[in-house]
């Protein structure tokens, strides 16, 4: 599993939800992901191993704590053709609705992530990832909308138990890309989440990895 997005949406607070449940602190923001350089070239971080259970279903995963700054953006692919991720998260929130440079920066995240994906247009951090990525694809995308007891209204309530829940609002910033993604043969879903109240987090890890 991969787990990317802007910064500030809640991929720390998953990565550790994922390895003890429980209720979350608020990451403050100079807590925020940082990657570091060797030479000229961003050092991947080290996966690490969760367990994941819901309602009889238990799935072993492994993911890494990604940056969201734009300069980690290329890091992501990176760390995608590297580890053969196939199930990705793709976390916003709702500051993609509201305008302004948060919202740029998380809609222009998926754009770049969908850009990439779909023209195939990838580095090669080595010898290995190179023979790894020549015809890399991931099985399925997740766009996942976070920190949803912000944003969890009357509508989302009516669409939720019908399965619908696709339809609210708050992906329309990302329909375009999903489309894309669509035509390019790339599964998508979507789904809302409270990471650091544990709301709704292992119901769509599960969805997503047995999918």
């Amino acid at each position: 599993m991969g787990i990317y997005g802007a910064s500030l949406v809640g991929k720390t607070t998953l990565d550790r939800y994922m390895t003890t449940p429980g209720e979350m602190e608020e990451i403050p923001e100079e807590d925020r992901t940082k990657h570091y350089k060797l030479l000229s070239q961003y050092i991947l971080p080290k996966p690490t191993a969760k367990r994941v259970k819901y309602d009889n279903h238990t799935r072993l995963v492994h993911s890494s704590d990604m940056g969201g700054q734009k300069e980690y953006w290329n890091l992501w692919i990176d760390d995608m053709v590297a580890r053969q991720v196939e199930a990705v998260v793709f976390m916003f929130d709702d500051r993609a609705f509201k305008g302004g440079k948060e919202s740029l920066d998380q809609i222009a995240g998926f754009k770049f992530l969908v850009d990439v994906l779909t023209t195939r247009n990838w580095r090669y951090r080595n010898l290995r990832s190179w023979w790894k990525g020549r015809k890399y694809s991931p099985k399925v995308i997740m766009l996942v909308a976070n920190k949803a007891d912000r944003f969890f209204d009357e509508t989302a309530g009516r669409l939720w138990p019908q399965g619908r829940i696709g339809e609210h609002k708050i992906f329309d910033p990302f329909r375009d890309d999903l489309i894309r993604l669509q035509k390019a043969g790339i599964p998508t879903k979507r789904s809302f989440m409270a990471t650091r109240i544990g709301w709704n987090v292992e119901p769509t890890m599960i969805e997503l990895l047995t999918s």
